[in-house]
């Protein structure tokens, strides 16, 4: 009777550790710092046979690099807490870099090489208002523009070309997390791309004709953890995003 109680209670100390373990597990996963995610992979499937993997490296919330499984990589260099260049090779070849000067803590200029394109220099004033001034030279001429920022979004673009209102693009945001909101530096690079700026995700791209709407999934944490092309002008091959943290 004994051996049995002995062999009862040692079960049920057993199973108490397990659960007390189980417990503080998933406390800790549902309590990691919402400042503290960094995506770490991103598979894009383009189409059903063209599928490509992002991997991400950081130094603490420093991004290092961005590399994907075709031989493309971003590199990222920062001066302080600032990032002022970013590079990009294929097969360790040139294709683009990105320079970027500070003025106060804001970006003041960028200068975009390229391997087929030259040089595209942009510079920043920043109104009274809270929008952004800029001015674009390139080899084939000079425009100028202003960007809407709202709640920490580009929500609009306005490009003028000899004084004149040439084009207008917008762009729309969840209130989610962005997946890179975390990566230092990235809130001050004035970009719609979705890597940059931005702390929310974009669900409309009204940068072209036609506009590109994305449908998100996100996990507790409000971070996507998939994002859809799900314009029907594109038809059944939507692009598709999972994002791993």
């Amino acid at each position: 009777m004994k051996m049995k109680n002995r062999t009862y209670y040692r079960t049920m100390l057993l199973l108490g550790v397990l659960m007390l373990n189980s417990c503080s597990s998933n406390s800790e996963t549902e309590t990691k710092p919402v400042d503290s995610v960094l995506v770490k992979k991103i598979i894009l499937t383009h189409s059903a046979n063209d599928i490509e993997t992002f991997t991400y490296k950081y130094d603490g919330n420093k991004i290092v690099s961005r590399k994907n499984d075709g031989g493309f990589v971003s590199n990222y260099t920062y001066t302080g807490n600032v990032i002022t260049k970013i590079e990009e090779l294929s097969d360790n070849k040139f294709q683009s870099s990105r320079d970027y000067t500070y003025v106060d803590g804001k970006v003041a200029t960028l200068v975009l090489k390229t391997n087929y394109d030259g040089t595209d220099t942009h510079s920043y004033t920043y109104n009274s208002n809270g929008t952004v001034s800029y001015k674009r030279t390139r080899s084939n001429g000079v425009n100028t523009g202003i960007l809407t920022i709202v709640n920490g979004n580009i929500v609009k673009n306005e490009v003028f070309y000899n004084g004149s209102l040439s084009s207008t693009y917008t762009y729309e945001y969840d209130t989610k997390n962005n997946p890179f909101k975390n990566v230092l530096g990235f809130n001050l690079l004035l970009d719609t791309n979705e890597e940059m700026f931005s702390p929310n995700n974009m669900t409309q791209d009204g940068g072209g004709t036609p506009a590109l709407n994305y449908t998100f999934k996100y996990d507790a944490n409000g971070f996507p953890m998939e994002r859809k092309l799900s314009d029907a002008n594109y038809g059944s091959s939507h692009r598709l995003s999972q994002y791993f943290y």
